[in-house]
């Protein structure tokens, strides 16, 4: 790596936890502040809103058939919207107009024809598909604040006996993307489409951004998850999120290669490299936060070298109080 340059800001490890995990807890002054209406379906709370949202709402509205019931605190469906098909298909009509107007709705630039389903408790086949009361494109998920789910892959190669023995494939994400171009990245990431588990996506995306083939993927050991929530710059858009969590040692004599266009290169680096990068503020902040578990586990980071370890092992773990799957649907599984 080249020498380090000490005119550039340094973040403390929580710093970075911060900026991922960003959207208020309830002792923080700053949440009485926002302005969030519910997103609700069936009574059961599944998003957030944000005010400036709601003229849209109510423009969507003006049809003979208005889609949204919206009352000074909730946002829900009107009672003829009552099962999965139904309420994907008016958001999808919704987000069509929408990805037209770029001025309000910068975030669908990144549109990426890909569903994210919103899951609820209810389990009526009837109502939901495989356990989701609706699906959304995924580029809109933080314009209505619904719980996200992804998978990250730590590739690693041992160099030594200790558990801290080892180094890290680290990606670099392509200068195209429409999210975090050019920064550090886990080796493998990436969302759960509609109808894929994780170990499923897992596989995929190994093979389509690292050119790591499935009898070596298969091997992905599932460690955990990270879970935080973000709050947009402007405080208009939250985003919860799950990342499941992947371990897979590869033999040394394996390199990960591009295959596709999210990744511009791998390389393969010391802890230390990478705590460096991440106290530079070089990695996604997500993606940086999965690297942290990762040392939190081998026992790079300790309570005895770490003075925020504990707020971050506990930061690193926030409760998102959506609804969650309790069986992945894998209706899109090609084997």
């Amino acid at each position: 790596m080249a020498a380090a340059d000490p005119s550039r800001p340094r973040f403390s490890l929580l710093d970075i936890v911060n900026q991922c995990d960003s959207f208020p807890y309830a002792s923080d002054p700053k949440l009485n502040q926002l302005s969030f209406l519910a997103f609700v379906v069936d009574d059961i709370p599944i998003g957030r809103i944000h005010t400036s949202l709601v003229p849209h709402l109510v423009a969507f509205n003006q049809q003979s058939r208005p889609v949204f019931h919206i009352t000074e605190t909730t946002v829900s469906f009107m009672p003829w919207l009552s099962d999965y098909d139904s309420r994907s298909e008016a958001i999808a009509q919704m987000l069509d107009q929408w990805r037209n107007d770029l001025d309000n709705f910068a975030c669908l630039s990144g549109w990426r024809n890909e569903l994210y389903g919103v899951y609820t408790h209810i389990q009526d086949p009837a109502t939901t598909k495989g356990g989701a009361a609706l699906a959304i494109e995924r580029s809109a998920c933080g314009l209505f604040g619904v719980h996200a789910y992804g998978v990250h892959l730590n590739g690693f190669v041992r160099t030594g006996p200790k558990s801290g023995d080892v180094q890290m494939w680290i990606a670099r994400r392509s200068l195209t993307k429409p999210t975090y171009p050019g920064m550090l990245d886990n080796m493998v990431a990436g969302g759960m489409g509609f109808g894929h588990s994780p170990k499923y996506t897992v596989l995929k995306e190994c093979m389509e951004e690292a050119t790591i083939p499935a009898h070596i993927a298969a091997n992905a050991i599932s460690v955990g998850t990270i879970s935080y929530t973000k709050l947009s710059k402007d405080d208009k858009q939250t985003q919860p999120e799950t990342q499941i969590v992947y371990d897979l040692e590869l033999p040394k004599d394996l390199v990960p290669a591009p295959c596709d266009t999210e990744v511009e290169d791998f390389r393969l680096w010391s802890m230390d490299q990478i705590l460096d990068a991440i106290h530079l503020g070089e990695f996604k902040p997500n993606c940086a936060c999965v690297c942290l578990h990762f040392m939190v586990r081998h026992a790079v980071l300790t309570p005895e070298n770490e003075p925020d370890y504990l707020d971050i092992v506990q930061r690193l773990h926030r409760r998102i109080e959506y609804p969650a799957p309790k069986k992945w649907p894998t209706f899109k599984e090609e084997y």
